[in-house]
């Protein structure tokens, strides 16, 4: 049974994890909705389920410069890490939308 109460998009953006211990990885965005993204897998470097990440976007349609939101590991597959936004305010929601309205 699907738990999602926000349609996902298939959007690919350049993004780089960084760890509360400062460790960081790069990684691509398969998918993104207001609630969430699912990256791709990065080899034996994946978080821990629960970690908290701050998810730093590198590439953003039409603007310049970087974004970053806070996020907690939902979900580990071998395919890529499933994360949820936390810590969302409205500037956030912006961003995110702005980039669900982009074409990809």
């Amino acid at each position: 049974m699907e738990k999602r109460k926000h349609r996902r998009s298939s959007i690919r953006l350049d993004v780089e994890l960084v760890y509360p211990a400062g460790e960081k990885n790069r990684t691509k965005t398969r998918d993104l909705s207001i609630e969430g993204l699912f990256v791709e897998a990065m080899g034996d470097q994946s978080p821990e389920l629960g970690a908290l990440v701050t998810i730093t976007f590198l590439s953003i349609p039409r603007q310049s410069g970087t974004y970053s939101i806070k996020a907690r590991v939902q979900r580990l597959t071998d395919n890529g890490i499933a994360m949820t936004f936390i810590d969302f305010g409205l500037d956030d929601l912006r961003f995110i939308e702005t980039l669900l309205s982009s074409p990809s």
